[in-house]
């Protein structure tokens, strides 16, 4: 007998694209954090409206997190954009 894999070869299978997708990032309250994440966020999906962007200070202001909700209409455009927020300096933290 062979192994069972539970795990799809496919990541789409987890997502029913497009879908509405909430990408939460945390970082210092730095002037250009929002700036910088919503910088890379358009050049994947294209201009973002007020809306779909919340920012949340932490309680001594120290630190911010912004929820930015996008329509994703791939996993590689998903991956893409996590891959950018990661590795910019400013981002402490993204889920």
């Amino acid at each position: 007998m062979g192994k069972i894999s539970f795990v799809s070869k496919d990541n789409d299978d987890i997502f029913k694209f497009p879908c509405d997708y909430p990408i939460k990032i945390f970082g210092l309250n730095q002037p250009d954090l929002k700036q910088t994440i919503c910088s890379i966020v358009e050049s994947h999906i294209g201009q973002l409206h007020d809306n779909q962007i919340t920012t949340k200070k932490s309680s001594k202001g120290k630190y911010v997190s912004i929820t930015v909700r996008i329509i994703a209409t791939s996993r590689k455009q998903l991956d893409a954009i996590n891959h950018e927020l990661q590795a910019s300096p400013l981002v402490s933290y993204l889920l």
